[in-house]
C-alpha cells in the first residue's frame, strides 16, 4: 500500500506541474492582435476538407468567403472527400457565386494515406500561396477570422512564425435536459484541449492544435521530414505543430474574439467515444513532452480509480484519497477558470462539477479502446 500511495502521489505531483505549466503559458499569451497594414497583407489559401456535410457546408463557405480580407489576396479550396450526399453539389453552386472559390472532388483514396490528410495535401499541391489555413466543413467564422490568424505572421516578420493556432468552441441548440447536460460537459472538455495547446505554445512548447482553426506555412506540408504521418487517420495538425517546432519555426496562439471558430459537436455519446479514441490513438507518435504527459496522466488517473475503489471497500484512507483527488481537481479548476476567462467564455460550474464524476473513467476507457479495438471515423474503422 505504501508503494501504491507513493506512485500515485508522485504521478499526481508531476500532473500538477504539467497543469501549472499550461496555466503559466496562458498568462504569457498576448491578448492584443497585432495591427496589420493593408500593404503587408499576404496572400493566403483556405482549405476546407469536407465529407457528408451538406447540412453545414453552405454556412461554412459563406462565413469564409465573406471575410474582411481583400478578395484578390485569398482563395478558398473546398475539397469534397467522397461525399455520398449533396456536399459537392453545394460546393460547386457556391463556386459559381464566388470567383475565388474552387472545388476539388476526390473519388477515391489510397489505403496508404488517411482521407482527410489526402484531401488537405491534394489542395496544398494546387496552390502556390505560402500561407495555408485549414478549417472544417461544419464551422462558422468571424468576418475578421483570416486577418486574426495572419496577424501574428505579419506582425512577427523577424521571428519566423510557422504555425498559428486558434480556439474552437461548440455551438448548438440542445434538445432536452439530458443533451444539454452532456453536451455542455463535452464542450468544457473540448475547450480544455485548446487551452492546453494555448498554454503549451505560450511557454514555447509544441503540444497540439485544432485543425478547424489552423495556419501553417506551406513549407511544412512540402517537407517529408516534418512527420505529417500521412498513414495515420488522425493528427495532421498535431504532427504539424510538433514538426514546426523541431524545424525551428515559432508557434503562436491567438485568442481574441475574432479568432474563435464555432463548430458542431458530435451528435451522440457513441460519436463522442469514437472521436476521443481517435484523438488518443496518436499519442504514442508524439514528442517526449506530450508522451510523458499522456503516460503520467494515465497512471495518475488509474491510481485515482483504484484508490477510490479501495476507499469504498475500506482498504484505503479517506483522507489520502481526498488529497489525491484534490491534486487533480484544484489545479485543473484554476487552469480552466483562468483559461475560459481569458478567452471571454462562460465557465459553467453547474456542468463542470458533475463532469468530474465521468472525466477519469471516460478518459481511461477511450485510451484503452483506441489501443485495443481502434475507432470509427466517417464510416471507416481504423486501428493504429
Amino acid at each position: 500500500m505504501i508503494y501504491f500511495t507513493a506512485i500515485v502521489f508522485i504521478s499526481g505531483f508531476i500532473y500538477v506541474t504539467y497543469v501549472e505549466n499550461f496555466r503559466s503559458g496562458l498568462v504569457r499569451l498576448k491578448s492584443r492582435m497585432p495591427v496589420v497594414k493593408t500593404e503587408d497583407i499576404p496572400k493566403v489559401t483556405v482549405i476546407i476538407p469536407a465529407r457528408n456535410e451538406e447540412k453545414y457546408i453552405a454556412d461554412t463557405l459563406n462565413s469564409v468567403m465573406n471575410q474582411n480580407y481583400p478578395p484578390e489576396l485569398f482563395d478558398v479550396i473546398a475539397v469534397d472527400d467522397r461525399s455520398t450526399d449533396g456536399t459537392g453539389t453545394i460546393m460547386e453552386s457556391k463556386a459559381r457565386i464566388y470567383p475565388n472559390l474552387s472545388v476539388i472532388r476526390i473519388k477515391e483514396v489510397s489505403e496508404k494515406i488517411s482521407p482527410k490528410k489526402n484531401a488537405i495535401l491534394t489542395a496544398v499541391r494546387s496552390t502556390d500561396n505560402e500561407i495555408i489555413i485549414t478549417t472544417d466543413g461544419d464551422c462558422v467564422h468571424d468576418p475578421d477570422w483570416i486577418r486574426s490568424l495572419v496577424a501574428p505572421v505579419v506582425g512577427s516578420k523577424n521571428e519566423n512564425v510557422g504555425i498559428v493556432a486558434g480556439l474552437s468552441v461548440f455551438e448548438k441548440e440542445y434538445d432536452g435536459i439530458f443533451e444539454d447536460i452532456w453536451q455542455n460537459m463535452q464542450n468544457i472538455d473540448y475547450v480544455s484541449h485548446s487551452l492546453i495547446a494555448a498554454g503549451s505554445i505560450g511557454n514555447g512548447r509544441a503540444f497540439t492544435a485544432n485543425g478547424s482553426n489552423f495556419l501553417a506555412k506551406r513549407a511544412l506540408y512540402q517537407k517529408e521530414e516534418t512527420g505529417f504521418k500521412s498513414e495515420l487517420a488522425s493528427g495532421d495538425d498535431f504532427f504539424m505543430i510538433q514538426a514546426a517546432r523541431e524545424s525551428n519555426y515559432r508557434l503562436r496562439f491567438v485568442f481574441n474574439r475574432e479568432s474563435i471558430v464555432r463548430t458542431r459537436p458530435v451528435d451522440d455519446i457513441k460519436g463522442l467515444v469514437e472521436q476521443r479514441a481517435r484523438w488518443a490513438s496518436k499519442a504514442t507518435y508524439s514528442s517526449d513532452f506530450v508522451l510523458y504527459f499522456g503516460i503520467n496522466t494515465f497512471i495518475f488517473y488509474v491510481g485515482l480509480i483504484a484508490a477510490f475503489i479501495m476507499t469504498l471497500s475500506g482498504y484505503y484512507s479517506v483522507k489520502l484519497f481526498t488529497i489525491l483527488f484534490l491534486m487533480k481537481f484544484v489545479p485543473e479548476t484554476l487552469f480552466l477558470a483562468y483559461g475560459f476567462g481569458k478567452f471571454g467564455l462562460d465557465f459553467k460550474l453547474r456542468y463542470y462539477l458533475p463532469l468530474q464524476i465521468f472525466h477519469i473513467p471516460f478518459n481511461i476507457f477511450v485510451v484503452l479502446k483506441s489501443k485495443i479495438s481502434g475507432f470509427e471515423w466517417k464510416g471507416t474503422k481504423y486501428r493504429q
